[in-house]
């Protein structure tokens, strides 16, 4: 509301002030309202900037991910794949960001059944990590388990659909067992397409921190208590009418 009074509905700064606010209600559970935020960001940015602007990207893919979390996966969908478009337009097809994005088009369609788009989008994402971060990086690493689990869906539902149109089985096709994302997972997936680091202090740094502001403290105190001894030693000098010692300037005879 200062944001908006101050700066203007239309000002940049109100639009990620409404970003940030949509991200505080979701980590509260309040999705409701982080969705209206949001829908409230990227109906400002479209006045703004028009539909072709990084910044959209980050809010198309901050309504993505929430929608994913309450499972209305094909808007979710729609979201994230304008993402990942506007992502490589303006990032680049190498980029981390379009690697991410890459990432959560395939965790949505996997959540829809269709594992051989998200095998194929989530393949981006394992090249990108692995040129740019290189094989051995736990980003990497992740997005290798990813694409086996994807690989191994993928197989178990082509034999069941391959089942059903032989005759094999007379059941109807199976139901897609759909493990709903967590609101932790969520709410980290958010923090990392936000650029939220959380920075993770051990006791053991505390302990050493506060040893180290403690040395500081005694050295300032002492060095205090020397300039002040100083100053009185000084004054006492030239209250007794003692000539204050001053350097000695030869001069120039020649």
């Amino acid at each position: 509301l200062m944001s908006e009074r101050v700066n203007g509905l239309e000002h940049p700064y109100t639009i990620t002030e409404y970003t940030h606010l949509a991200l505080y209600c979701f980590a509260n559970t309040q999705v409701s309202t982080a969705l209206k935020l949001l829908y409230r960001a990227r109906y400002l940015c479209l006045l703004v900037c028009g539909e072709n602007h990084p910044e959209l990207a980050l809010i198309d893919s901050n309504i993505g991910l929430i929608l994913h979390a309450v499972g209305e996966y094909e808007i979710s969908l729609r979201f994230l794949e304008k993402a990942l478009s506007l992502n490589q337009k303006y990032q680049g097809s190498k980029s981390l960001k379009v690697a991410v994005s890459y990432h959560l088009v395939a965790r949505t369609q996997s959540c829809m059944g269709d594992f051989r788009s998200a095998l194929a989008n989530e393949k981006e994402t394992f090249v990108i990590y692995k040129t740019q971060l290189g094989e051995e990086h736990e980003k990497t690493k992740e997005s290798g388990e990813c694409l086996r689990h994807l690989t191994q869906q993928a197989v178990i539902m082509q034999k069941k659909m391959n089942d059903i149109y032989q005759g094999k089985t007379k059941s109807g096709f199976p139901p897609i067992q759909i493990q709903p994302p967590s609101m932790g997972s969520v709410l980290d997936m958010l923090n990392i397409i936000n650029g939220i680091l959380f920075v993770q202090i051990s006791q053991q740094d505390i302990e050493n921190f506060k040893k180290e502001y403690e040395l500081r403290q005694t050295g300032t105190k002492k060095s205090d208590a020397s300039e002040a001894g100083l100053k009185k030693e000084l004054e006492n000098l030239s209250l007794t009418g003692a000539a204050v010692p001053t350097p000695l300037i030869e001069e120039d005879v020649s």
